[in-house]
């Protein structure tokens, strides 16, 4: 199998390099990334504030997320997810998105970042292809059904992030 890892790293990049935009546009600050350690994915800074981001990917299902990496990634053959039949595509999805924020929210090797810089944020980009309003009533209906889920307070905010008239949209998640 070739090595998916650097474009894992351009996608992290990417979404890194968007929230950023966003964020400095939407609140005023000016956040720059000062380095790359992975984890987290970067640790940004502006005049007032260090802070860390962590992304972690919300996949419809483990065969869509093959069928990206190895469309995307060089000298690995494109592995396609499949002809169907799909159901309960939404619940499926939004099953696989509340137990991927429960893991990064209880994740405790993110204290030691917690304690040097402070609360990070958190970026969830959305990898569903029919991902709409409706999955997003889902999942809020989801994650409220699963509470209390163990928070150890390490993300200041939580965003997902999805393509919309094509760029990349953050809308922030209520934990």
């Amino acid at each position: 199998m070739a090595e998916r890892r650097p474009v894992q790293e351009q996608h992290e990049r990417a979404v890194v390099r968007d929230f950023l935009a966003w964020l400095n546009d939407h609140r005023g600050t000016h956040f720059k990334v000062i380095a790359e350690p992975n984890p987290p994915e970067a640790i940004v800074q502006s005049v007032r504030a260090t802070r860390w981001v962590e992304v972690t990917d919300a996949f419809w299902t483990e065969d869509y997320a093959r069928h990206l990496y190895s469309y995307a990634t060089p000298g690995e053959d494109h592995r396609p997810v499949g002809p169907g039949p799909f159901v309960s595509i939404d619940e499926l999805f939004c099953q696989r998105f509340a137990q991927a924020l429960a893991k990064k929210l209880r994740k405790r090797t993110y204290l030691e970042f917690l304690e040097k810089y402070g609360q990070g944020y958190l970026l969830v980009p959305i990898l569903h292809p029919w991902f709409d309003g409706s999955t997003i009533q889902q999942m809020k209906d989801l994650w409220r059904a699963k509470q209390p889920v163990e928070n150890l307070g390490c993300f200041k905010e939580v965003y997902i992030a999805f393509s919309s008239a094509n760029h990349r949209v953050f809308r922030k998640w209520h934990v």
